[in-house]
């Protein structure tokens, strides 16, 4: 008797051990010193890409973004320390108060990623996916970021060259547009404006002209995150008041194409031109030139300025980038390192792809023949 009396102690013993290890002494928190937001921790934003900060998410009146409480059923330091999360978070909402307080406003959305900055101000969704503004704010937010990594390798450019991070703004009034792109791109404007170069900017007004629904919107990003990228890369200057502009406004057209499967953004254009052009079919078009001698040879473009282009020549700019950028992936950055520098098309193709500015030209011809279609575009 006595020895199985023993046993059962020493089991007892060991199953009071084994629950001291294997279960928690504070059920609410299980011994993290910490709980879920009440409030808040059920909501997560929906991002696709990824999100540093986001002003709706900061605006919980628990926990103050963090998505966690302290627990307050035990006495165990919380495994975060919430307090300086909370601090940290208070500290980046404080960045924004320059452009509420400029606009004179506390309802404006505003998000950070890795790349971007964005104050969003849209008080309807653009995309049929997203049901309120602070989730188009971010399915906006994952359409730059998607622009970002398309050009990172549409160009080859590494981290080292590309350290600057976007300002963007949208906004359902034209009046905040105007505001605004007189602050931030030093343009004035009730559409969009945009500031190239080591700092970009671009401030666009939704619901008027040609941006009113979820695809204009895409295809707007695709073609003036181009051209801000572009003029980010190396030295931050911007091509298309560099005597390139073949290449700043080729590589727009070829991102917005690429994006919507159509062109119908055109920077310093008069309206006029705009709806002439509106009606191009450009592989078809490029092919009919072609075939009448009215090609307009990239020799031709080069020492031009993006608004001294006329359309003809916007054109052909689309179609060289549009045979630069697929067959030859990574190359974007260097042509742009040289064209940075002052020097010619005909050097910054030699380095770029390897062959004379004549043997481009007629490399380009042969693909284009065999890849363009009279049905398309």
């Amino acid at each position: 008797m006595a020895r199985f009396l023993g046993w059962l102690t020493a089991f007892w013993m060991l199953a009071l051990v084994a629950r001291g290890q294997g279960e928690p002494a504070c059920a609410p928190c299980k011994d993290r010193g910490m709980v879920a937001c009440k409030l808040c921790a059920s909501k997560p934003c929906v991002s696709q890409r990824g999100y540093l900060h986001c002003s709706v998410e900061i605006g919980c009146g628990d926990c103050g973004g963090v998505r966690w409480r302290e627990c307050t059923q035990c006495e165990k330091a919380p495994e975060k320390d919430l307090g300086a999360l909370r601090a940290e978070l208070e500290r980046w909402r404080h960045t924004r108060d320059p452009i509420d307080e400029h606009m004179a406003r506390r309802d404006i959305l505003h998000l950070d990623s890795k790349h971007y900055r964005l104050a969003f101000d849209l008080t309807r969704s653009p995309f049929k996916a997203a049901s309120n503004p602070h989730d188009a704010a971010h399915a906006t937010l994952d359409l730059l970021e998607r622009s970002w990594d398309e050009f990172v390798a549409d160009s080859g450019a590494g981290p080292q060259e590309l350290t600057g991070i976007a300002s963007v703004y949208l906004w359902s009034g034209e009046k905040d547009q105007e505001k605004a792109s007189s602050k931030w791109t030093l343009e004035k404007s009730t559409s969009v404006a945009k500031l190239m170069g080591a700092e970009p900017v671009l401030s666009l007004c939704f619901g008027k002209g040609r941006l009113r629904d979820e695809r204009d919107l895409e295809r707007e990003f695709a073609h003036q995150l181009a051209h801000l990228w572009l003029s980010n890369v190396h030295k931050s200057i911007w091509l298309g008041g560099k005597k390139a502009g073949w290449l700043d406004e080729g590589y727009a057209h070829f991102c917005e194409q690429r994006r919507s499967g159509s062109i119908e953004v055109w920077c310093a254009l008069s309206a006029k031109a705009q709806e002439d052009l509106g009606k191009w079919r450009f592989e078809s078009e490029v092919l009919a030139r072609s075939a009448d001698g009215a090609t307009v040879e990239l020799a031709s473009l080069s020492g031009l300025d993006t608004v001294a282009l006329a359309p003809a020549q916007r054109l052909f700019a689309w179609s060289y980038v549009d045979y630069i950028v697929p067959p030859h992936p990574a190359r974007l950055a260097q042509l742009a390192r040289v064209l940075q520098s002052d020097k010619p098309t005909s050097e910054a193709i030699q380095t770029a792809l390897g062959v004379s500015l004549t043997d481009f030209q007629l490399a380009w011809s042969t693909w284009m023949k065999a890849t363009y279609s009279v049905r398309k575009r």
